[in-house]
């Protein structure tokens, strides 16, 4: 088991990539780029300050599957 998020080599030339969860579940693959900007995504902590607001700005729908508001 994993004690934190891991990028793993996905083939032997080390052009392809994974990233693991701690509990060793596949998150994203990709380039190594790819996979550096997932794990700075999923472990940087949360910006009280922006989130706040954000959720203020975003009218909240019914229908969470709708893209744009007719």
């Amino acid at each position: 088991m994993h004690t934190k998020p891991m990028i793993l080599p996905l083939d032997l030339n080390g052009k392809i990539y994974a990233l693991q969860d701690e509990k060793g579940n596949t998150i994203g693959t990709g380039t190594r780029e790819v996979c550096e900007v997932l794990l700075y995504i999923i472990t940087k902590p949360p910006s009280p300050s922006g989130a706040g607001k954000a959720q203020l700005l975003i009218p909240q729908r019914p229908n969470v599957r709708a893209a744009i508001a007719i």
